[in-house]
This record gives C-alpha cells, sequence and structure tokens, in this order.
C-alpha cells in the first residue's frame, strides 16, 4: 500500500501501534527506530501510548461484550 503514497507524504507519515505484546519485541521497536524515526506511537517508543487505551481498542470494551450477550 505504501507503493501508492508519494514519498513527501511517507516522509511525514506516523504509525501507530496496536497494543499487541508481539509488537513490543526490541527487533520490531528497533524496525520502527530505522523506518519511523520519532515518528511512531506505541509501548516504549518516542511517542507514549497505552497499550489498552478504550478510544483505540473499543472493540475490546463494547462490542465484545454486548455481542456475548446476544449470542450467548
Amino acid at each position: 500500500l505504501l507503493e501508492n503514497v508519494d514519498l513527501e507524504t511517507r516522509r511525514r507519515m506516523f504509525f501507530q501501534q496496536d497494543g499487541a505484546p508481539p509488537h513490543f519485541a526490541r527487533i520490531v521497536r528497533r524496525f520502527l527506530d530505522e523506518r519511523y524515526p520519532n515518528r511512531w506511537i506505541g509501548r516504549e517508543g518516542p511517542i507514549a501510548w497505552p497499550p489498552r487505551s478504550p478510544d483505540l481498542t473499543s472493540l475490546d470494551f463494547y462490542l465484545w461484550g454486548y455481542l456475548k450477550e446476544v449470542v450467548f
């Protein structure tokens, strides 16, 4: 998908982690530091973000509980 984005826009893009434990691996953080220097958002990143923030994971905080009530 990034091939369709012009280079200048890519240089200004930020990458946001979703808080999944595998995404916190050192090798992943190193890759993000190289690919998005000071432009990635996540645990232990240059821009901190809580791993389980309700505004980022609204499905976890609302939808799945609601679906369980409806289905079961």
